[in-house]
C-alpha cells in the first residue's frame, strides 16, 4: 500500500446510474422478495429485541431460506443488514423521544454486496444474480462523469443498490493522507456566503464564495408551500403531496448549489495546496427572536455545506481544520480586545484595526488554527492585509473561478 493511503480507513462515493431500457421482470420480482424479507426481519427483530446483522442472521436465516428458496443467499443476508439499519434508526428515534410506530419499507429496492454482482467497467453492464442459474444484465447509461469513476483503477467496488429506474454503486478507495499545507484559506460561514481570508507568503487577502441563490430558493419555495396549504385547505391529502413535491424540488436545488460551492472552494485549495479552516458549528444555539428569523435560521444549510466540503476534502486529500468560532466576529486580531457592543457591517477597534466583520472573523479563525510560528512555517500577520483585492472563489452568475484577482470585474474593496 503506498504511503499516500491509510489501509485502516476506506472512503466511499455513491454514484447514481440510470438504467438503459426497461427493467427486467426478474429484477422486479427480486426487489419485491427483498422488500418482503426486510420487513419480515424488522418485525422479527422487534419481537426478539435484536438489531445487529449477526443476531438477525443467527435468528432467522434457516427459516428465511425455506420461505425464500428463489433468492440468492448473499441477497438474503444483505436483507438482514438493511433490516438491522432500520432497527438501529428506530432505536435512535426512540431514545430521542420520537414516534414509536413500526417501520415499514414501502419502496421497491434491493441491495447487493460487491461479491454478489459483476460490473463490466468498459461497457457499463451489471451482471446481477437472481438465483442459481438465473442472472439478469442491466445496461447502464454512461456519461463523462460516470467514466471518471469507472476508468479509475484505484477505485474498488462496494455495495450496489437497485431501485426501479436507477442503480447506485458505491466506489471505495483508501483514505488519502492530507498534504502538508503551504497556504491556508479560512472561511466564516454566513447565510449567503463564505467569507474569510486567504494567506500566502505571510500576506492575507480577503476571499469570498457567494451563494445568495440558496436563501432565495428557500424563500420562494416557502411561499409556494404556504399558498398551496391555503389553496388546498379543504383537501389535506393533496396539500401534503404537493408540499412534499415542493420540498423535494427545493432540496435538490439547494444540494446542487452547495455542491458547486464546495467544489469551487476545494479546487482553489487543491491548486494552492491550502488548508481549509472552518467553524465547528455543532451545538449552535438559535436566538430566541421573531418567528420568521428562527424559521430562516432553522433551514440555513450550514451543516450541509460543511459536510460536503469535509467529505470531498477527504476524498481529495485536502486538510480541513475545524475551530471554535466563539467571539470570532467580535475579537480584534491585532490587540485581542473583544467588542461586545452591536456592530454593523464593519469591525472597528480602538487600536486602529478595521475590516469587514466577516473577514475579521476569518482572520480570527485562521489565528486559532495556525498560531504564529506554527503549521510548518505557515506564517501570517494581520498587519500584512490587502484591502484592495478580493479573491472570488465562487460566484453564482459566473461560476467558479480558480484564479480570481483584483483586476477582475468581480473584485471589490474588503
Amino acid at each position: 500500500m503506498p504511503d499516500a493511503f491509510q489501509p485502516s480507513w476506506m472512503l466511499h462515493k455513491a454514484v447514481v446510474f440510470l438504467i438503459d431500457g426497461k427493467l427486467p421482470s426478474e429484477a422486479k420480482f427480486l426487489m419485491e422478495d427483498f422488500r418482503l424479507a426486510v420487513n419480515r426481519a424488522v418485525r422479527a427483530g422487534l419481537q426478539a429485541k435484536v438489531s445487529s446483522r449477526y443476531a438477525l442472521v443467527k435468528l432467522l436465516y434457516k427459516d428465511f431460506r425455506q420461505d425464500h428458496p428463489g433468492m440468492y443467499a448473499k441477497h438474503l443476508v444483505c436483507s438482514f443488514e438493511v433490516a438491522g439499519s432500520v432497527l438501529k434508526n428506530l432505536r435512535r428515534r426512540l431514545n430521542r423521544g420520537g414516534p414509536c410506530r413500526v417501520p415499514y419499507v414501502k419502496r421497491l429496492m434491493m441491495k447487493a454486496e460487491n461479491q454478489a454482482y459483476k460490473l463490466d467497467r468498459v461497457n457499463g453492464i451489471v451482471d446481477l444474480p437472481i438465483k442459481a442459474g438465473c442472472h439478469v444484465k442491466l445496461k447502464l447509461v454512461l456519461s463523462d462523469y460516470h467514466r471518471r469513476y469507472l476508468n479509475d483503477p484505484s477505485l474498488s467496488l462496494g455495495s450496489l443498490t437497485l431501485i426501479p429506474d436507477k442503480v447506485i454503486i458505491a466506489f471505495r478507495k483508501g483514505e488519502r493522507r492530507p498534504y502538508e499545507p503551504e497556504t491556508a484559506i479560512s472561511l466564516d460561514t454566513n447565510e449567503r456566503s463564505l467569507d474569510g481570508v486567504f494567506v500566502k507568503g505571510g500576506v492575507c487577502t480577503p476571499a469570498k464564495a457567494a451563494f445568495p441563490e440558496v436563501a432565495e430558493i428557500q424563500a420562494r419555495h416557502h411561499g409556494r408551500r404556504r399558498r398551496l396549504q391555503k389553496k388546498k385547505a379543504h383537501d389535506r391529502r393533496t396539500s401534503r403531496l404537493l408540499c412534499k413535491k415542493e420540498g423535494r424540488r427545493e432540496r435538490h436545488r439547494i444540494e446542487y448549489g452547495m455542491h458547486q460551492v464546495a467544489n469551487a472552494v476545494l479546487d482553489f485549495a487543491e491548486e494552492n495546496r491550502s488548508a481549509v479552516v472552518l467553524e465547528d458549528l455543532k451545538g449552535l444555539s438559535k436566538p430566541k427572536r421573531d418567528k420568521a428569523l428562527n424559521r430562516r435560521l432553522s433551514v440555513w444549510p450550514r451543516r450541509k455545506l460543511h459536510q460536503y466540503i469535509e467529505y470531498k476534502a477527504a476524498w481529495r486529500g485536502v486538510p480541513v481544520i475545524k475551530v471554535d468560532p466563539y467571539n470570532s466576529s467580535r475579537r480584534c486580531p491585532t490587540c485581542g480586545r473583544i467588542q461586545y457592543s452591536r456592530m454593523g457591517a464593519r469591525f472597528e477597534c480602538e487600536c486602529g484595526w478595521r475590516a469587514d466583520k466577516h473577514v475579521n472573523a476569518g482572520v480570527n479563525l485562521l489565528q486559532t488554527a495556525f498560531p504564529e510560528g506554527e503549521a510548518g512555517g505557515l506564517w501570517f500577520s494581520p498587519g500584512a492585509f490587502q484591502h484592495d483585492v478580493m479573491m472570488v472563489l465562487y460566484d453564482p452568475v459566473r461560476g467558479a473561478r480558480p484564479e480570481p484577482n483584483g483586476t477582475s470585474p468581480m473584485a471589490g474593496v474588503a
